[in-house]
């Protein structure tokens, strides 16, 4: 993958233009950061698919799906709908403002261009997957009838969980890949293929391709029992840390 074609991404690869770093270390570097970015998507296309059949019928990824909910006043159970997309769409935006201040992109003496602190994302997205283990477990422990407050605190959790995964992807990738709104990684695509462009296709596409299979799996083990299915996405999002941690620098935080 060349340079050049990340620059288009939502994430910026950290180091990717410091000339002490070799071509391999940049390279290794892309590749974990693109492979973070599907496994992520993975786990976006899940979470909602837990969260819409499970918590009310709305998305804790999927912002854009929200405001359409908020409209649609002819759908049974409006209220509540509207109460849980509220708290979403509430607790995105607080989620993502506050981990783009976290990490925001500072520079140093050996690194002149500002970038965010490795070890600041790594939190972020440490913090995600603590929100996503806590949805996990308040869905375990809490009543089989649960009450709209219950609802409404799962639902906070596990969109708190995608405004620091949205938040990380964000700072760190450049391919044009959204992991929690796949609108953003198919316009990307559609741009670069309109303007000749034939960088980053596969990634963008498997994002697609993966966010549409973690709601596949995701639902069908909600089927199975609830429980598979909110367990389901702390698998990628651990897989996601675990790659974002051992991607290299290039410089020290």
């Amino acid at each position: 993958m060349g340079e050049r074609a990340w620059d288009d991404v939502h994430v910026t690869e950290t180091g990717g233009s410091d000339p002490t770093l070799t071509t391999t270390r940049r390279r290794t570097r892309a590749g974990m950061i693109a492979a973070m970015a599907l496994v992520l998507s993975f786990a976006a296309g899940a979470t909602d698919a837990f969260a819409f059949l499970q918590l009310g019928g709305v998305f804790t990824a999927n912002m854009t799906g929200n405001f359409v909910l908020a409209g649609l006043t002819s759908r049974p159970d409006f209220g509540e709908v509207l109460l849980g997309a509220t708290v979403a769409v509430l607790l995105f935006s607080v989620g993502t403002f506050l981990a783009f201040r976290f990490t925001r992109l500072v520079a140093t003496a050996d690194r002149p261009t500002p970038e965010a602190p490795q070890h600041r994302l790594v939190l972020v997205l440490g913090g995600a997957v603590v929100a996503q283990t806590c949805v996990l477990i308040g869905w375990i422990v809490s009543p089989e009838t649960r009450t709209t407050p219950v609802i409404c605190v799962l639902i906070a959790l596990s969109t708190l969980a995608m405004a620091g995964q949205t938040a990380v992807a964000r700072r760190i990738e450049r391919s044009g890949v959204t992991t929690t709104f796949v609108t953003g990684t198919l316009t990307s695509l559609m741009q670069s293929l309109a303007d000749g462009v034939h960088d980053h296709h596969l990634i963008r596409i498997g994002a697609i391709l993966l966010l549409v299979a973690g709601a596949l799996c995701g639902s069908l083990l909600t089927g199975v029992d609830p429980v598979f299915g909110a367990a389901l996405p702390l698998v990628p999002s651990i897989v996601g840390l675990v790659l974002l941690r051992l991607a290299p620098t290039a410089s020290r935080d």
